[in-house]
């Protein structure tokens, strides 16, 4: 009995040796991210134009932020939801999120919150909760989004996202 539960918790460490590698942090270089409070405060500023814009249905100021119309910029259900065709799955949907907020005369309101940046010279990435409500009826969605950054000619813009929406309770 007393071999048989050694051999079961060896076979559990031998089965647990990979999460431990993952676990580690590396290398001391590894944590030496190239970053500093410029850009910290540019993409905080980019972040402030990305939800003025949305609220203030400023389309022109929205899109500035983009590398172009073309990023992958998608909801997970719009993935997921083509029924898990990994050869069918779009991700560059900005053009529905451009109808849906800034060409449908809807207004809305929006609100970043828990905000998270990590940066490593032109590259960054932001993690965030938001909620997006219409104006008038108090309707909308909350969720939460990952923005991929790169610094194009000293200034920074979206090079993708992808978002989880629900809708709000009540």
């Amino acid at each position: 009995m007393k071999a048989k539960m050694f051999l079961s918790g060896m076979a559990l460490l031998v089965a647990m040796a990979p999460l431990a590698a993952m676990a580690e942090e590396g290398p001391a270089f590894l944590r030496k991210h190239e970053t500093n409070s410029e850009d910290h405060q540019a993409i905080e500023k980019l972040l402030a134009t990305y939800t003025a814009s949305v609220t203030n249905s400023d389309q022109a100021a929205f899109e500035a932020l983009l590398i172009d119309d073309q990023v992958p910029f998608s909801s997970t259900d719009e993935i997921v939801g083509r029924g898990g065709d990994a050869q069918a799955v779009v991700t560059r949907n900005y053009p529905h999120f451009r109808k849906s907020v800034f060409q449908s005369g809807l207004h809305c309101t929006q609100h970043f919150y828990n905000v998270h940046i990590d940066q490593d010279g032109p590259l960054a990435q932001v993690s965030l909760d938001f909620v997006t409500q219409e104006t008038r009826s108090a309707r909308g969605t909350y969720g939460w989004k990952t923005l991929q950054l790169v610094k194009v000619q000293g200034h920074w813009k979206i090079a993708s996202e992808l978002y989880t929406a629900r809708s709000l309770p009540g």
